[in-house]
């Protein structure tokens, strides 16, 4: 039982985009709303492309990137707070915290797209 749980969030990281779209299509069937279906599917697979994010890192460098990761999230969340202050002179932070969510979405889905292009190029290339 430990194994499946184990294979399945290893499936999850290492295919991320068919995770993103088979969610996204339940989603959809669920709330019949695009635009919420949406916002769930960013809310849900942030961290997955996070982790997929730190994974591919690992595998094309062979170091950890994780904090610097950890440091980039709160220099975002940082920034999202100072815009919404700068725009509405008040810090709601469930707002920002909703923002910096989805900007970080994404954010990783364009650095994983850029990484997995990246490593395949370098993996045809340098054989």
């Amino acid at each position: 039982m430990g194994d499946l749980l184990i294979y399945t969030i290893a499936i999850l990281i290492t295919l991320p985009i068919p995770f993103l779209v088979i969610f996204y299509l339940c989603a959809r069937k669920w709330s019949k709303h695009k635009l919420k279906a949406l916002h769930r599917t960013a809310n849900f697979t942030a961290p997955v492309f996070i982790l997929a994010v730190h994974v591919l890192l690992v595998v094309l460098f062979n170091r950890s990137f994780f904090p610097y990761i950890i440091i980039f999230l709160l220099f975002l969340l940082g920034l999202s707070m100072i815009a919404q202050y700068k725009l509405k002179e008040e810090v709601q932070l469930f707002r920002a915290l909703k923002g910096f969510w989805r900007v970080s979405f994404l954010l990783f889905i364009l650095v994983y797209v850029g990484l997995s292009a990246y490593g395949l190029l370098s993996r045809v290339v340098f054989v």
